[in-house]
Parts: C-alpha cells; sequence; structure tokens
C-alpha cells in the first residue's frame, strides 16, 4: 500500500507524543566552547545551531524530534544523538517510536509551519492544540508500523540509488573517463 491509498485521520500531537517539552533558555554569551550539539530554530543542519560544552542548567533531548518555536518556525528534526535544546525548539518524543517512524512523523509535523511565522510563533498552548494528519489502521489508530515500513523502504530506495551513482563514477574514473 501507498500514501496515496492509505486512509489518514486527524490526531493532536498530544495523542501521538509522549513527551512534549520545550528547551532551556541559555543566552549566547553563556555558551562555554564544546562539541555538544546545541539546536536552537534554524531550518539547517538538522536543526544544529553550533557545538557548546555547557552541562549545567541546560536541558538535552535525545532520540526525539526537535521542531522550532520560532526563528524557522516549524522546522523539524530527528534528533538521533544528544543535543542541548535553546528555548526555541520542542521536543516531541515517544518511547515507542523508532527512527523510522520519527523520520516519518517530522515530515508531517513539520507541515503545520505553514499556520506560523516570524510574528506568529508556536508557543506552549499552541502546539499542545496542534493536529496532524497521520495514516490509520482499520481500527482508526495510528499506523505506526506503515510508517516504518514506508521510511525502510525510502531508505533502501535512496541508498540504492546512491551506490549505483557512486558505482557509475569510480568506473568512469578507473576506464579514465575523466575528472570527476
Amino acid at each position: 500500500m501507498d500514501l496515496a491509498t492509505k486512509k489518514w485521520s486527524e490526531f493532536s500531537l498530544l495523542e501521538v507524543f509522549e513527551t512534549i517539552q520545550r528547551g532551556k533558555r541559555l543566552k549566547k554569551d553563556d555558551h562555554l566552547e564544546g562539541s555538544i550539539p546545541y539546536a536552537s530554530s534554524t531550518s539547517l543542519n538538522n536543526g544544529i545551531d553550533g557545538f557548546i560544552g555547557n552541562t549545567q542548567n541546560v536541558r538535552t533531548f535525545c532520540d526525539c524530534l526537535t521542531i522550532a518555536n520560532s526563528g524557522s518556525v516549524g522546522s523539524t528534526f530527528y534528533q538521533p544523538f544528544t543535543v542541548i535544546a535553546s528555548d526555541h525548539v520542542t521536543k516531541l518524543q515517544s518511547k515507542k517510536f523508532n527512527k523510522y517512524v520519527y523520520l516519518f512523523l517530522a515530515t508531517v509535523v513539520s507541515r503545520i509551519s505553514a499556520k506560523y511565522s516570524f510574528n506568529r510563533e508556536i508557543n506552549d498552548l499552541r502546539i499542545k492544540k496542534e493536529k496532524v494528519l497521520l495514516p490509520v489502521t482499520n481500527e482508526g489508530q495510528p499506523d505506526y508500523a506503515f510508517m516504518e515500513s514506508f521510511m525502510r523502504k525510502k531508505e533502501k530506495e535512496l541508498l540504492s540509488r546512491y551506490n549505483k551513482y557512486i558505482s557509475l563514477k569510480i568506473n568512469n574514473i578507473e576506464l579514465g573517463g575523466g575528472k570527476s
């Protein structure tokens, strides 16, 4: 089954995620030099705005989605590693999700960005009222198995295309076909 033929229904973020938690304020002047990714409101680099060394009075997130509340409002990323989260992002997390479910949900959740702007940010009250459309089982529950399967298939397709491309490039170089 594909996305077009799958039945979809609306769910609040509170129904989908066990934890919805905003990061903690950390002024730029208080950043210490370090190697811990700092998640903020950028739409670039998986939402990582730099690297810091702070370990006190910070909020760390791991294996979750982060959504930008301000700046690039609605930019949503899967964070498979530990990040220090600014107060410009909110964590969306469920212990039952794996990488593939999170990657599917990141795309779906990011679509709420159309409702927001620099002057209309996502605050704590608004995010708890947000709803998203998700593929559902015959019982009308979110179909997380479908989401995982869909993303595993996408990953496999992309890796196959990448490997084919690399193989062609290497063969071209080995056959003296020119510079890469």
